[in-house]
């Protein structure tokens, strides 16, 4: 399995775990896609194939739907941040994220000790999910995380008392995808994100993975870099022309 699949396999399993007590996960041959009532979270479609008319034109009646909140993305391995490959069939390109991975060969220096809380009750589940939403600004539902912090690590990161953020680590066979790495506001600037990274690089390791996986935003994706990640694909992420 190439880099670009284990990181396409852990993204949509996080999803399939994600969604699997609402019964909303779907795949067929073409495309999947997955939803949850009431969460901007995952709420995907996603291309299993190549692109024709017919496979575009299922993808905007499930946009259409009263699925709510559903947005397409597609997995581009061209590399260019600019594309133009929907423009012509009904579709806004609303945002971009890089898929990147980095071999894990040995542990890096960890200079800040945090405190990783493992969601594991609905109280904690309740903080996650609104430190996520300040971190971020759109919401993963308390319901989704009380229904599933069994299968799915949800992360509070503390220094000392204070609370610094959210991650989510996901492992599939022998790969780690790390996801929802989230920064609040007012503690950004400290090199949290960092040593958090650090710390699951390292986890990692311990548990036998030999590769760490992400998707990144522009505004992160230099901290990856700095960390040795490359980039393999660009997942596109589109809504219906208005």
């Amino acid at each position: 399995m190439t880099t670009i699949e284990s990181n396409i396999l852990n993204l949509t399993s996080l999803w399939r775990s994600a969604t699997q007590p609402f019964n909303t996960f779907n795949e067929d041959k073409n495309i999947g896609y997955c939803y949850v009532p009431k969460s901007h979270w995952p709420n995907k479609i996603w291309l299993k194939n190549e692109h024709n008319p017919w496979v575009l034109d299922e993808i905007k009646l499930l946009l259409k739907s009263k699925l709510g909140g559903l947005k397409f993305s597609y997995f581009d391995l061209g590399l260019s941040e600019k594309s133009m490959i929907f423009d012509n069939h009904g579709f806004d390109e609303v945002s971009i994220q890089f898929g990147m991975s980095l071999k894990l060969l040995k542990k890096v220096k960890v200079l800040k000790q945090l405190k990783f809380r493992l969601v594991t009750n609905p109280q904690d589940s309740l903080k996650w999910s609104q430190t996520f939403y300040q971190a971020f600004g759109y919401k993963i539902s308390e319901e989704t995380i009380i229904k599933t912090y069994n299968q799915i690590n949800y992360y509070l990161i503390y220094d000392q008392e204070n609370i610094v953020g959210t991650v989510i680590s996901h492992q599939t066979r022998a790969t780690l995808g790390i996801h929802s790495l989230g920064i609040l506001p007012n503690m950004r600037g400290n090199g949290y994100a960092t040593q958090i990274m650090h710390h699951l690089l390292n986890k990692g390791l311990e548990q036998r993975c030999n590769l760490a996986t992400l998707q990144a935003s522009k505004m992160a994706k230099s901290m990856y870099e700095k960390m040795g990640f490359t980039t393999q694909f660009i997942m596109r992420n589109y809504k219906l022309k208005t």
